[in-house]
């Protein structure tokens, strides 16, 4: 199964769907990025303009804007980097190791990644429930904080279910491996 072909082969209905999701979730985190791109353009042009003397100024409560919509982006974007193999790998052994010895440690570090990614996801609605029973709110514009972790939310839920697909594929490559071996 090759990564440009993400998890057409062999993975079932539940790999395509988490595949699916992943993309779209991406997709939604690369409308983040556009976002605080033009907010950002926006307000440093109307606070450009104000000291030209125009009437017009910064977008009121923009960092909060930015602040918000860059936590959630990061959401977006783990599961589809986990599903491509995105993360940051330490190769040094890789070749010593051989292909089995790559594919037990890429089992293994998918297995540890599945539970950073639950312990993220445990925390985050362990945040998201205290910032909606204390109301807590930006202090500009009066959003409400918890909107932003329920929008994360959605990410690190479908993080853990591509860290879960991802131990599926590695414990499977190992297992067509040590089938070959054995052949």
């Amino acid at each position: 199964m090759s990564d440009a072909a993400g998890f057409d082969e062999g993975s079932g209905r539940l790999g395509r769907g988490v595949d699916a999701a992943a993309t779209l979730l991406a997709y939604a985190g690369g409308f983040c990025l556009v976002f605080i791109i033009v907010l950002t353009c926006v307000s440093i042009a109307g606070r450009a303009l104000l000291t030209l003397g125009f009437g017009f100024g910064p977008v009121p409560g923009d960092f909060e804007m930015v602040e918000i919509a860059s936590g959630v982006a990061v959401f977006l974007f783990l599961p589809l980097c986990q599903l491509k193999r995105g993360h940051v790998t330490v190769d040094l052994f890789a070749g010593a190791l051989g292909r089995r010895g790559v594919a037990i440690t890429d089992l293994a570090g998918n297995a540890l990644m599945t539970g950073a990614s639950a312990i993220i996801l445990w925390r985050l609605l362990a945040g998201l429930q205290d910032k909606m029973r204390t109301g807590e709110e930006s202090f500009i514009l009066a959003i409400p904080v918890w909107w932003g972790y329920a929008l994360s939310l959605v990410g690190a839920v479908v993080f853990l279910l591509a860290c879960l697909a991802t131990v599926r594929r590695s414990a499977h490559a190992c297992l067509i491996l040590l089938q070959k071996t054995r052949a």
